[in-house]
């Protein structure tokens, strides 16, 4: 169960373009294309587009969230 909420920008939306990505992680766009290239990051891409599934990024954000400093 997470302890955060999802970003009001994505509440309704589906899918998210890159830039709408990395201002709501707070990251660079060329992290987000790092990102991409490694494949770490579901993406589909449609036409010159890429697009993000908002729960991919939800499941992404999830499995790399780090509970504890230590």
């Amino acid at each position: 169960m997470n302890k955060w909420s999802i970003p009001e920008n994505l509440v309704n939306k589906k899918f998210i373009s890159p830039k709408e990505l990395k201002e709501t992680l707070g990251i660079s766009l060329p992290t987000v294309y790092r990102l991409i290239e490694s494949r770490k990051l579901p993406f589909f891409k449609i036409g010159k587009s890429l697009r993000f599934l908002r729960e991919d990024i939800i499941d992404y954000l999830e499995t790399h969230r780090i509970d504890h400093i230590m």
